[in-house]
Protein backbone atom coordinates (compact mmCIF):
# COMPACT_ATOMS: atom_id res chain seq x y z
CA UNK A 1 0.00 0.00 0.00
CA UNK A 2 2.98 2.42 0.61
CA UNK A 3 4.69 1.95 -2.39
CA UNK A 4 1.58 2.16 -4.58
CA UNK A 5 0.86 5.34 -2.34
CA UNK A 6 5.00 6.39 -3.46
CA UNK A 7 4.58 5.35 -6.62
CA UNK A 8 5.68 8.67 -9.25
CA UNK A 9 2.91 7.40 -11.78
CA UNK A 10 0.59 8.15 -8.89
CA UNK A 11 0.10 12.04 -9.27
CA UNK A 12 2.39 12.84 -11.96
CA UNK A 13 -1.06 13.79 -14.35
CA UNK A 14 -2.10 16.42 -11.89
CA UNK A 15 -1.47 20.21 -12.10
CA UNK A 16 0.04 21.79 -9.62
CA UNK A 17 -3.02 23.91 -8.47
CA UNK A 18 -4.75 20.79 -7.87
CA UNK A 19 -1.99 19.56 -5.78
CA UNK A 20 -1.90 22.52 -4.16
CA UNK A 21 -5.91 22.28 -3.32
CA UNK A 22 -5.66 18.97 -1.70
CA UNK A 23 -2.64 19.80 0.21
CA UNK A 24 -4.95 22.35 1.60
CA UNK A 25 -7.86 20.39 1.83
CA UNK A 26 -5.83 17.88 3.97
CA UNK A 27 -4.43 20.99 6.48
CA UNK A 28 -8.70 21.62 6.96
CA UNK A 29 -8.62 18.12 7.53
CA UNK A 30 -6.18 17.52 10.46
CA UNK A 31 -7.38 21.35 11.31
CA UNK A 32 -10.88 20.13 11.68
CA UNK A 33 -9.60 17.05 13.83
CA UNK A 34 -7.88 19.45 16.05
CA UNK A 35 -11.31 21.71 16.86
CA UNK A 36 -13.32 18.69 17.02
CA UNK A 37 -11.33 16.53 19.72
CA UNK A 38 -10.08 19.92 21.87
CA UNK A 39 -12.69 22.66 20.87
CA UNK A 40 -11.47 24.64 24.29
CA UNK A 41 -7.95 23.68 24.86
CA UNK A 42 -5.36 26.29 23.14
CA UNK A 43 -2.13 24.52 23.65
CA UNK A 44 -0.44 22.68 21.18
CA UNK A 45 -1.92 24.88 18.18
CA UNK A 46 1.06 23.53 15.71
CA UNK A 47 0.82 19.60 16.14
CA UNK A 48 -2.21 18.47 14.15
CA UNK A 49 -0.73 19.86 11.23
CA UNK A 50 2.38 18.04 11.05
CA UNK A 51 1.00 15.10 9.37
CA UNK A 52 -0.72 17.01 6.93
CA UNK A 53 2.16 18.92 5.72
CA UNK A 54 4.42 15.54 5.69
CA UNK A 55 1.12 13.54 3.69
CA UNK A 56 1.48 17.19 1.34
CA UNK A 57 5.31 16.65 0.44
CA UNK A 58 5.27 13.16 0.17
CA UNK A 59 1.95 12.56 -1.90
CA UNK A 60 1.35 15.68 -3.86
CA UNK A 61 5.53 17.22 -3.85
CA UNK A 62 6.20 20.51 -5.94
CA UNK A 63 6.05 22.74 -3.19
CA UNK A 64 2.83 21.04 -1.94
CA UNK A 65 4.07 20.42 1.85
CA UNK A 66 5.52 24.22 1.74
CA UNK A 67 1.96 25.38 0.81
CA UNK A 68 0.85 23.39 3.51
CA UNK A 69 3.08 24.58 6.11
CA UNK A 70 2.40 28.22 4.85
CA UNK A 71 -1.64 27.43 5.40
CA UNK A 72 -1.29 25.73 8.66
CA UNK A 73 0.69 28.94 10.30
CA UNK A 74 -2.22 30.78 8.88
CA UNK A 75 -4.94 28.91 10.09
CA UNK A 76 -3.07 28.26 13.71
CA UNK A 77 -2.67 32.44 14.20
CA UNK A 78 -6.20 33.41 13.06
CA UNK A 79 -7.78 30.37 15.02
CA UNK A 80 -5.74 29.39 17.70
CA UNK A 81 -3.67 32.35 19.62
CA UNK A 82 -5.52 35.79 21.27
CA UNK A 83 -6.67 38.03 19.96
CA UNK A 84 -8.97 34.68 18.00
CA UNK A 85 -10.18 35.84 14.79
CA UNK A 86 -7.49 38.22 13.61
CA UNK A 87 -3.57 37.95 12.62
CA UNK A 88 -2.29 40.55 15.08
CA UNK A 89 -0.47 38.29 17.39
CA UNK A 90 0.84 40.90 20.06
CA UNK A 91 2.23 38.18 22.08
CA UNK A 92 6.15 38.14 21.45
CA UNK A 93 6.55 34.21 22.77
CA UNK A 94 3.68 33.69 20.32
CA UNK A 95 5.55 35.30 17.10
CA UNK A 96 8.73 33.18 17.96
CA UNK A 97 6.62 29.70 18.41
CA UNK A 98 4.56 30.42 15.02
CA UNK A 99 7.91 31.58 13.50
CA UNK A 100 9.51 28.23 14.76
CA UNK A 101 6.94 26.21 13.35
CA UNK A 102 7.25 27.69 9.69
CA UNK A 103 10.58 27.29 9.79
CA UNK A 104 10.87 23.52 11.23
CA UNK A 105 7.57 22.65 8.76
CA UNK A 106 9.23 24.57 5.75
CA UNK A 107 12.46 21.97 6.43
CA UNK A 108 10.01 18.78 7.11
CA UNK A 109 8.35 19.96 3.62
CA UNK A 110 11.76 20.49 1.69
CA UNK A 111 13.30 17.08 3.65
CA UNK A 112 10.18 15.00 2.89
CA UNK A 113 9.93 16.36 -1.41
CA UNK A 114 13.62 15.44 -1.42
CA UNK A 115 13.39 12.05 -0.14
CA UNK A 116 10.14 11.51 -2.44
CA UNK A 117 11.90 12.73 -5.17
CA UNK A 118 14.92 10.37 -4.29
CA UNK A 119 12.60 7.57 -4.07
CA UNK A 120 10.81 8.02 -7.58
CA UNK A 121 14.19 8.12 -9.28
CA UNK A 122 15.26 4.87 -7.30
CA UNK A 123 12.06 3.20 -8.55
CA UNK A 124 12.75 4.42 -11.98
CA UNK A 125 16.10 2.89 -11.93
CA UNK A 126 14.38 -0.25 -10.53
CA UNK A 127 11.61 -0.72 -13.36
CA UNK A 128 13.92 0.38 -15.56
CA UNK A 129 16.40 -2.51 -14.18
CA UNK A 130 13.40 -5.04 -14.15
CA UNK A 131 12.21 -4.50 -17.67
CA UNK A 132 16.00 -4.82 -19.03
CA UNK A 133 15.71 -8.09 -16.95
CA UNK A 134 12.92 -9.32 -18.76
CA UNK A 135 14.33 -8.12 -22.00
CA UNK A 136 17.27 -10.34 -21.68
CA UNK A 137 15.53 -13.01 -20.38
CA UNK A 138 13.29 -12.95 -23.61
CA UNK A 139 16.51 -12.71 -25.75
CA UNK A 140 18.18 -15.57 -23.84
CA UNK A 141 15.31 -17.27 -24.32
CA UNK A 142 15.11 -17.20 -28.01
CA UNK A 143 18.75 -17.50 -28.09
CA UNK A 144 18.85 -20.63 -26.61
CA UNK A 145 15.40 -21.82 -28.86
CA UNK A 146 17.99 -20.82 -32.20
CA UNK A 147 20.68 -22.35 -30.69
CA UNK A 148 18.40 -25.70 -30.40
CA UNK A 149 17.09 -25.46 -33.76
CA UNK A 150 20.93 -24.92 -35.05
CA UNK A 151 21.82 -27.91 -33.18
CA UNK A 152 18.95 -30.14 -34.03
CA UNK A 153 19.88 -28.79 -38.29
CA UNK A 154 23.74 -29.61 -37.67
CA UNK A 155 22.77 -33.26 -36.08
CA UNK A 156 20.43 -34.34 -38.98
CA UNK A 157 22.37 -32.73 -41.28
CA UNK A 158 25.74 -34.92 -39.88
CA UNK A 159 23.43 -38.23 -39.71
CA UNK A 160 22.20 -37.54 -43.57
CA UNK A 161 26.37 -37.35 -44.44
CA UNK A 162 27.42 -40.07 -42.43
CA UNK A 163 24.22 -42.24 -44.22
CA UNK A 164 25.06 -40.99 -47.91
CA UNK A 165 29.22 -41.68 -47.40
CA UNK A 166 28.05 -45.33 -45.51
CA UNK A 167 25.77 -45.76 -48.67
CA UNK A 168 28.48 -44.94 -51.30
CA UNK A 169 31.25 -47.14 -49.62
CA UNK A 170 28.91 -49.71 -50.27
CA UNK A 171 29.46 -49.79 -54.10
CA UNK A 172 33.12 -48.86 -53.96
CA UNK A 173 36.43 -50.56 -54.13
CA UNK A 174 38.27 -51.62 -50.68
CA UNK A 175 40.89 -48.64 -51.12
CA UNK A 176 37.72 -46.05 -51.60
CA UNK A 177 35.67 -47.85 -48.96
CA UNK A 178 38.64 -47.25 -46.41
CA UNK A 179 39.02 -43.52 -47.62
CA UNK A 180 35.15 -43.20 -47.13
CA UNK A 181 35.49 -44.90 -43.61
CA UNK A 182 37.86 -42.46 -42.51
CA UNK A 183 35.91 -39.53 -43.93
CA UNK A 184 32.89 -40.62 -41.75
CA UNK A 185 34.73 -41.11 -38.58
CA UNK A 186 36.06 -37.46 -38.51
CA UNK A 187 32.06 -36.69 -39.59
CA UNK A 188 31.29 -38.48 -36.12
CA UNK A 189 33.89 -36.45 -33.98
CA UNK A 190 31.99 -33.89 -35.41
CA UNK A 191 28.91 -35.23 -34.43
CA UNK A 192 30.14 -35.86 -30.90
CA UNK A 193 31.17 -31.86 -30.91
CA UNK A 194 27.13 -30.84 -30.95
CA UNK A 195 25.88 -34.11 -28.83
CA UNK A 196 28.04 -31.63 -25.93
CA UNK A 197 25.95 -28.37 -27.13
CA UNK A 198 23.12 -29.75 -25.43
CA UNK A 199 22.45 -29.91 -21.68
CA UNK A 200 19.27 -31.56 -19.65
CA UNK A 201 18.45 -28.17 -18.06
CA UNK A 202 17.75 -26.86 -21.47
CA UNK A 203 21.10 -24.70 -21.74
CA UNK A 204 23.35 -24.49 -24.68
CA UNK A 205 27.23 -23.55 -22.93
CA UNK A 206 30.03 -21.81 -25.34
CA UNK A 207 32.39 -24.38 -23.62
CA UNK A 208 32.57 -28.00 -22.97
CA UNK A 209 34.65 -30.43 -20.73
CA UNK A 210 37.31 -31.87 -22.93
CA UNK A 211 37.51 -35.18 -20.69
CA UNK A 212 34.20 -36.28 -21.03
CA UNK A 213 33.80 -35.18 -24.98
CA UNK A 214 37.24 -37.53 -25.00
CA UNK A 215 35.79 -39.96 -23.34
CA UNK A 216 33.09 -40.68 -25.45
CA UNK A 217 35.03 -40.48 -28.49
CA UNK A 218 37.37 -43.50 -27.32
CA UNK A 219 33.99 -45.28 -26.88
CA UNK A 220 33.06 -44.85 -30.33
CA UNK A 221 36.69 -45.56 -31.81
CA UNK A 222 36.65 -48.48 -29.45
CA UNK A 223 33.52 -49.89 -31.27
CA UNK A 224 34.39 -48.52 -35.07
CA UNK A 225 38.47 -49.39 -34.84
CA UNK A 226 39.30 -51.86 -32.29
CA UNK A 227 36.69 -54.09 -31.45
CA UNK A 228 37.59 -56.94 -33.58
CA UNK A 229 41.72 -56.63 -32.87
CA UNK A 230 43.21 -57.38 -29.84
CA UNK A 231 44.16 -53.59 -29.33
CA UNK A 232 43.11 -51.22 -26.13
CA UNK A 233 42.86 -48.35 -25.27
CA UNK A 234 43.19 -46.19 -22.41
CA UNK A 235 42.26 -42.64 -21.46
CA UNK A 236 44.02 -40.57 -18.54
CA UNK A 237 42.12 -37.07 -18.87
CA UNK A 238 41.75 -34.00 -17.08
CA UNK A 239 38.64 -31.77 -16.95
CA UNK A 240 39.41 -28.85 -18.61
CA UNK A 241 36.72 -26.43 -20.38
CA UNK A 242 37.35 -25.43 -23.60
CA UNK A 243 35.49 -23.70 -26.55
CA UNK A 244 33.05 -25.46 -28.84
CA UNK A 245 35.97 -24.63 -32.08
CA UNK A 246 38.83 -25.82 -30.12
CA UNK A 247 37.15 -29.44 -28.89
CA UNK A 248 36.66 -30.02 -32.38
CA UNK A 249 40.01 -29.45 -33.31
CA UNK A 250 41.28 -31.29 -30.65
CA UNK A 251 38.57 -34.30 -31.54
CA UNK A 252 39.81 -34.52 -34.82
CA UNK A 253 43.47 -34.48 -34.02
CA UNK A 254 43.20 -37.31 -31.45
CA UNK A 255 41.03 -39.80 -34.10
CA UNK A 256 43.73 -39.22 -36.91
CA UNK A 257 46.45 -40.16 -34.58
CA UNK A 258 44.31 -43.13 -32.69
CA UNK A 259 43.33 -44.45 -36.22
CA UNK A 260 47.30 -43.77 -37.16
CA UNK A 261 48.49 -45.86 -34.05
CA UNK A 262 45.73 -48.70 -34.70
CA UNK A 263 46.22 -49.03 -38.01
CA UNK A 264 49.84 -49.39 -38.75
CA UNK A 265 51.49 -49.59 -35.34
CA UNK A 266 50.24 -53.35 -34.77
CA UNK A 267 50.83 -54.86 -38.43
CA UNK A 268 49.81 -59.22 -38.17
CA UNK A 269 47.02 -59.15 -35.65
CA UNK A 270 49.15 -58.04 -32.77
CA UNK A 271 48.24 -56.93 -29.66
CA UNK A 272 48.93 -54.04 -27.83
CA UNK A 273 47.77 -50.76 -26.09
CA UNK A 274 47.30 -47.34 -27.51
CA UNK A 275 47.00 -44.88 -24.51
CA UNK A 276 45.76 -41.31 -24.54
CA UNK A 277 46.63 -38.74 -21.92
CA UNK A 278 44.92 -35.18 -22.07
CA UNK A 279 46.15 -32.54 -19.40
CA UNK A 280 47.58 -28.88 -18.71
CA UNK A 281 51.16 -28.06 -18.11
CA UNK A 282 51.81 -24.97 -17.23
CA UNK A 283 50.58 -22.50 -20.15
CA UNK A 284 49.60 -25.27 -22.34
CA UNK A 285 47.42 -28.13 -23.03
CA UNK A 286 48.83 -31.46 -24.14
CA UNK A 287 47.01 -34.08 -25.70
CA UNK A 288 49.68 -37.23 -26.25
CA UNK A 289 48.90 -40.70 -28.11
CA UNK A 290 51.27 -43.10 -27.05
CA UNK A 291 51.59 -46.91 -28.40
CA UNK A 292 53.94 -49.88 -27.70
CA UNK A 293 53.91 -51.31 -31.21
CA UNK A 294 56.31 -52.18 -33.66
CA UNK A 295 57.73 -48.77 -34.00
CA UNK A 296 58.53 -45.81 -36.27
CA UNK A 297 61.00 -47.34 -38.31
CA UNK A 298 60.72 -51.22 -39.01
CA UNK A 299 60.62 -50.98 -43.17
CA UNK A 300 62.58 -48.74 -45.45
CA UNK A 301 60.53 -46.25 -47.15
CA UNK A 302 60.71 -48.26 -50.66
CA UNK A 303 59.03 -50.71 -49.22
CA UNK A 304 55.79 -48.82 -48.15
CA UNK A 305 53.07 -49.14 -50.69
CA UNK A 306 52.53 -45.83 -52.16
CA UNK A 307 48.89 -45.64 -51.61
CA UNK A 308 49.42 -45.92 -47.41
CA UNK A 309 52.39 -43.41 -48.08
CA UNK A 310 49.53 -41.14 -49.99
CA UNK A 311 47.07 -41.29 -47.09
CA UNK A 312 49.54 -41.06 -44.31
CA UNK A 313 50.37 -37.85 -45.83
CA UNK A 314 46.94 -36.84 -46.11
CA UNK A 315 46.15 -37.05 -42.20
CA UNK A 316 49.85 -35.41 -41.56
CA UNK A 317 48.84 -32.37 -43.48
CA UNK A 318 45.24 -32.53 -41.89
CA UNK A 319 46.88 -32.89 -38.45
CA UNK A 320 49.15 -30.10 -39.06
CA UNK A 321 46.64 -27.60 -39.81
CA UNK A 322 44.34 -28.71 -37.11
CA UNK A 323 47.27 -28.15 -34.33
CA UNK A 324 47.92 -24.63 -36.62
CA UNK A 325 43.99 -23.93 -36.22
CA UNK A 326 44.97 -24.52 -32.17
CA UNK A 327 47.90 -22.08 -32.38
CA UNK A 328 50.26 -25.42 -31.68
CA UNK A 329 52.35 -28.05 -33.25
CA UNK A 330 52.32 -31.93 -32.71
CA UNK A 331 55.52 -33.63 -32.09
CA UNK A 332 56.50 -37.09 -32.80
CA UNK A 333 58.92 -39.34 -31.18
CA UNK A 334 59.53 -42.91 -29.51
CA UNK A 335 57.53 -44.32 -26.96
CA UNK A 336 60.71 -46.04 -25.02
CA UNK A 337 63.43 -48.44 -26.02
CA UNK A 338 61.12 -51.31 -26.30
CA UNK A 339 59.67 -49.64 -29.04
CA UNK A 340 56.14 -47.47 -29.97
CA UNK A 341 55.01 -44.09 -30.91
CA UNK A 342 54.32 -41.17 -29.06
CA UNK A 343 52.95 -38.23 -30.72
CA UNK A 344 51.55 -35.15 -29.03
CA UNK A 345 49.63 -31.97 -29.72
CA UNK A 346 50.82 -29.39 -27.12
CA UNK A 347 48.57 -25.78 -27.56
CA UNK A 348 48.27 -23.09 -25.36
CA UNK A 349 45.58 -22.58 -22.86
CA UNK A 350 44.94 -19.23 -23.91
CA UNK A 351 43.47 -18.82 -27.63
CA UNK A 352 44.76 -16.15 -29.65
CA UNK A 353 42.16 -13.11 -29.68
CA UNK A 354 40.81 -12.83 -33.52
Amino acid sequence: MLRRLLRPALTQSVSTALRWLAAGGLVLVFFGIRVSLFPEQQGLPFLFFFPAIILSAVVFDRGSGIFATLLSAVLAVYFFFPPHGSFAVLDRSALVSIALFTVTGLFVALVTEALHLAYQNVEKLREQAEEARRHAEEVAHERDLLLAELEHRVKNDLARISATISLQAMESSPETVAALDAVNERVRVLARVHDRLGRPDGTHPMEIDVCDYLRDLVTDLRTNLTNLTPIALALAGESHLLSISRAGAVGLVLNELVTNAVKHAFPGDRSGTVTLRFSREGDEYLLAVSDDGVGMAQSPPEEVPEEFRRRAGMGRRLMRALAAQLDGNIVTGPTGPGGGVTQTLRFPVQARAG
